[in-house]
């Protein structure tokens, strides 16, 4: 009697712990179907397992489930991994041999449309890795002609490292104040841009041309927010497999200064040799802009210029150049002494260099603030805004 009554307290405890584990596995099979939901297939993946490890087996809700969202992640990158082509595939096969589809037509017709996806995809793995390699060499072909041809429109400077003085002081420039206080400021080696980031270049990875001055591929972009540089270079990024980046404000002026070339120069040398400005923008125009701008500054192609001491085309003048600084009135007072990186956070990005619209001040290289989208207003006419690309030293 004692012992029927012990098997009997046993049953009801392992009852009632089976029934929480199933009671888990649905919370865990709900969690997984709002991470499907939300396209998050991982953790889908991940809280149906769990499920199953609490029931001990499958099910027919479980697996269907499962299947669904390895194919989502087989989709992304189907030459990423044989052995994800090879599970996701015999999942599909224990599903159709195992559960009666009497019930289940639609998720049946899910699993075997899924199947039948998977069997244009090589079998073994021999022939799987076969096809990846020649995927692979054909993708690398295709970013070599992406580097080339983004070498030859915007060909890269090596800048070396060293200390300049950067700002000015109160007697060069009274008027501008954010570029003082003149302080020492020392820059890591970098690569920068030879030209400002053309027309052409801009319709080449985006597809479009958002510039004013259309017709003439050679002249720089512009009309471009901070926003819109940022949007092209993590596109060219994505084709051409580097890192490019704007520059930072003090490793722009540093480059623009001349670097170690230029002797610790504290202005940038014949202003107007090496920039188009107000004065000289309306000369030599392009044939595209001589009807349209007459007597009126405009951009010109990249290049026609004077370089300076780095061999850098169009520093000055031409379109100002967006850097990734924030901008901040007083942050020369307080910028640090190694790699500057500007404030934190702001409103405002800088941009340096004037542009085709800019009244030189002596020969300074203007500071300018400029807003982060396109579609806000401000008191400088945004055909004058542009970019150059930059690059850390690999």
């Amino acid at each position: 009697m004692n012992r029927v009554f012990v098997l009997i307290v046993l049953s009801l405890i392992y009852g009632k712990d089976i029934l929480a584990q199933e009671t888990i596995a649905r919370f865990k099979y709900e969690d997984a179907e709002k991470a499907f939901v939300a396209e998050n297939y991982q953790a889908c993946i991940d809280n149906l397992n769990e499920a199953e490890k609490l029931l001990g087996k499958s099910a027919p809700n479980i697996l269907h489930l499962k299947i669904l969202a390895q194919h989502k992640l087989f989709e992304k990158n189907p030459f990423e991994s044989y052995e994800a082509l090879e599970t996701l595939r015999n999942n599909c096969n224990t599903y159709l041999a195992n559960y009666d589809i009497a019930g289940l037509e639609e998720k049946y017709r899910d699993v075997y449309d899924i199947l039948n996806d998977l069997g244009t995809y090589p079998v073994t793995k021999a022939e799987f890795e076969q096809k990846t390699n020649a995927l692979n060499d054909e993708k690398q072909r295709k970013m070599d002609g992406i580097i080339t041809k983004v070498d030859s429109l915007s060909p890269m400077v090596f800048v070396e490292g060293g200390s300049f003085m950067m700002g000015g002081k109160v007697k060069d420039s009274p008027s501008i104040k954010d570029t003082q206080p003149e302080h020492r400021v020392t820059i890591s080696s970098f690569y920068i841009g030879k030209y400002e980031v053309t027309q052409k270049l801009w319709k080449y990875v985006m597809g479009n041309n958002p510039s004013k001055f259309r017709g003439c591929d050679d002249c720089p972009v512009e009309s471009v927010s901070w926003d819109d540089a940022l949007a092209f270079i993590k596109k060219l990024n994505v084709m051409s497999g580097r890192s490019y980046r704007l520059p930072s404000e003090a490793e722009w002026e540093y480059a623009a200064r001349g670097g170690l070339k230029n002797d610790g120069a504290k202005h940038v040398k014949n202003p107007l040799k090496t920039s188009w400005n107000v004065y000289n923008g309306y000369q030599n125009k392009p044939e595209s802009l001589i009807e349209t701008r007459k007597n009126k500054p405009v951009p010109h192609p990249i290049g026609l210029k004077e370089p300076n001491e780095l061999g850098l085309y169009d520093m000055i003048g031409n379109v100002m150049e967006w850097t990734n600084d924030w901008y901040d009135a007083d942050y020369y007072s307080k910028s640090p002494g190694k790699d500057p990186k500007g404030p934190d956070t702001g409103s405002e990005k800088v941009l340096r260099g004037g542009s085709y619209q800019t009244f030189l001040v002596s020969d300074f290289i203007p500071r300018i603030a400029g807003q982060l989208k396109s579609n806000i207003s401000s008191q400088i006419d945004k055909s004058s805004y542009g970019f150059r690309l930059a690059m850390d030293k690999e």
